[in-house]
């Protein structure tokens, strides 16, 4: 009797026990498949999400009427063309070039700066443009867009401006704007920006160029930071 029951328990146990091998079985096979399932529309739609996520960090705001178009520093050779662009179709009546930091101001003579290359720029578009050579308020060049907007601050409350439009380039707009308008904060201007393309990478392939990644990648970090600060922050030293 014993040994019967003993055998009956132990078939039970056993016949259980296969039952919730069969259903954790069951489940992970359901989760592999939703997993697979998930990665397939991630790699079949990832043109779409990547393009997606670029987008975010574009605006194209600028209006016309502004007082003046602000090249930031940085990528003259598209930023510039761009700008002059937006002068010929009347966005604004000047340009004005910000001060880029000079790393190896003793080859500036050999290999020049974005204030000696712009009048190359301007004349090789046949532009009538005679954009103003902003000094910046730090020694030795702007390290930042923060830098920039508070020498943009001070020379259009200077010069009673009320209407700004940055030109930079287009995965740089959003942060840029976003650093303007903070530091412009209770001056009563108006700030817009607008983009700039390159013949390298845009929003709907730049995770298939090195330009592309770096800059689209390296922006979401730097435009995290500026969230939380209105200038340069300490534990980043900016060149």
């Amino acid at each position: 009797m014993l040994t019967g029951a003993l055998h009956r328990a132990i078939s039970s146990r056993l016949h259980c026990i296969r039952a919730d091998a069969g259903s954790i079985v069951k489940k992970l096979l359901l989760i592999c498949a939703i997993f697979v399932l998930v990665i397939t529309g991630a790699i079949s739609q990832h043109a779409f999400l990547l393009t997606r996520y670029a987008q975010f960090f574009t605006v194209n705001t600028g209006t016309r009427g502004a007082d003046a178009l602000v090249v930031l520093a940085g990528g003259i050779l598209t930023r510039l063309p761009r700008a002059i662009e937006l002068y010929q179709q009347g966005y604004a009546p000047r340009l004005i070039l910000t001060e880029q930091r000079q790393h190896y101001p003793a080859l500036r003579h050999v290999c020049g700066d974005e204030w000696q290359i712009a009048p190359s720029i301007i004349e090789a578009l046949h532009a009538s443009a005679t954009p103003v050579y902003l000094p910046s308020l730090k020694p030795g060049g702007v390290t930042s867009t923060f830098d920039e907007a508070y020498d943009l601050r001070d020379y259009s409350t200077r010069n009673r401006f009320k209407h700004l439009i940055i030109v930079t380039d287009a995965y740089h707009t959003r942060r840029a704007l976003y650093a303007f308008q903070k530091v412009f904060n209770g001056t009563g201007i108006r700030v817009e920006a607008m983009g700039a393309e390159n013949n390298i990478f845009n929003e709907s392939n730049w995770w298939q160029s090195d330009l592309g990644i770096g800059g689209y990648l390296t922006e979401s970090i730097k435009y995290a930071v500026y969230l939380f600060s209105s200038r340069n922050v300490s534990f980043i030293k900016n060149y």
